[in-house]
């Protein structure tokens, strides 16, 4: 359900962006290297570091669950970007940074 309010959040920001004149362009990308990371719009054009925003779902990262009968446990969730996945960006129109919105 986590995912469900992130994408609506993710269609107002877009929506409150276009409303104002200055909206986001959506913008295709493959993963070329992991860390850190690159990603390759084009033949000439490759992002990489702090000009990429990446949320917490499509990284490795420790969940806390809490488990019936044993308690609370720390769990890694494996979902970090490899090499070769492609991935759907947001980047503000004239824009140096970008956010992945998804993997596709």
């Amino acid at each position: 359900m986590a995912d469900v309010a992130w994408v609506e959040n993710m269609k107002r920001i877009v929506l409150k962006a276009m409303e104002e004149g200055d909206p986001c362009d959506i913008i295709p990308g493959t993963v070329i290297k992991v860390s850190p990371l690159s990603v390759q719009i084009n033949q000439k054009t490759t992002i990489s570091g702090d000009q990429i925003l990446v949320p917490e779902h499509l990284t490795d990262h420790a969940e806390l669950m809490s488990i019936p009968g044993i308690g609370e446990v720390s769990v890694t969730v494996k979902g970090g970007l490899q090499s070769g996945q492609r991935v759907l960006m947001l980047q503000k129109r004239g824009g140096q940074q970008y956010a992945v919105i998804d993997r596709w």
